[in-house]
């Protein structure tokens, strides 16, 4: 299995693309150009959602992103607290607010998790590759 860690706060995602490194990572694991677009895709809204909807807003979190032959396993961890969000049923409208992010999320992910932790939050996403 191999791994790769962002430690990230608000400042370097202002300033810094984590797309590429993602990118790179996954073309070494040879993961197909379709599943590597829904990982960053995927990614990338989990994080904007946790520095955006937390309260009190959380200023960093640890992304760890984990492939084998079989899967990516993507963890987000932060401490915000945990609380439980509704899942969509169906894609929100595009005048909606908010919604669109976690259905995306939930309908490209083949597992998606969410729990409290000692230290705040874990988010887990899963895609067979």
């Amino acid at each position: 299995m191999n791994s790769l860690q962002f430690n990230l706060n608000r400042d370097l995602m202002s300033k810094h693309s984590i797309c590429k490194e993602i990118e790179q990572f996954m073309l070494q694991n040879q993961v197909s150009d379709n599943k590597r677009f829904k990982i960053i895709t995927c990614t990338l809204e989990a994080i904007a959602n946790v520095f955006e909807h937390t309260i009190p807003p959380v200023d960093a979190m640890i992304v760890v992103f984990h492939c084998d032959s079989h899967k990516v396993t993507i963890d987000i961890l932060d401490d915000s607290l945990h609380h439980e969000f509704t899942q969509p049923n169906s894609c929100p409208p595009a005048p909606e607010n908010s919604g669109r992010g976690l259905w995306i999320i939930n309908n490209w992910m083949d597992s998606v998790r969410s729990q409290k932790t000692v230290a705040g939050t874990h988010l887990q996403l899963t895609l067979a590759v």
